[in-house]
């Protein structure tokens, strides 16, 4: 009476798990790459809907101080604000711990001038490339 073969040899279950460890290895770091690169244009968004906030903020009050509507960020981003009178600069940090934290494009700096730009940003990090435009 024959023996019947069914199922996997450890040989051939170790090549498939060594398969989907390369494969795994070779798309992790493109897919945080993709979601830091979304982390990236979600907090530009929130920085051009704020500076939206307080353009409508000073047709009604002819300034910007006391705008108390000003975003804090989300939770991979906090967002300060230096308001004067006739202008305003906000600033968008990577918050401590999370997943944005050591970003090469660092922190996210947009002036009511129009001005964008990214202190403490990485020597190979163009403004396109964090900004998105």
């Amino acid at each position: 009476m024959g023996k019947d073969c069914q199922g996997f040899t450890l040989i051939e279950l170790l090549i498939a798990v060594a398969i989907v460890a390369l494969l795994a290895a070779v798309a992790y770091p493109g897919y945080t790459s993709y979601v830091k690169k979304a982390y990236r244009a979600e907090i530009v968004a929130l920085l051009s809907e704020q500076v939206h906030y307080l353009e409508r903020f000073y047709t009604r009050n002819g300034t910007f101080i006391d705008a108390s509507g000003v975003s804090v960020g989300n939770e991979r981003y906090r967002i300060s604000a230096v308001l004067n009178p006739q202008e305003f600069h906000l600033v968008a940090e990577p918050a401590v711990g999370s997943v944005m934290a050591g970003d090469p494009c660092g922190e996210f700096s947009l002036s009511s001038s129009g001005v964008r730009s990214n202190p403490g940003a990485a020597p190979d990090m163009s403004r396109k490339a964090c900004w998105g435009q």
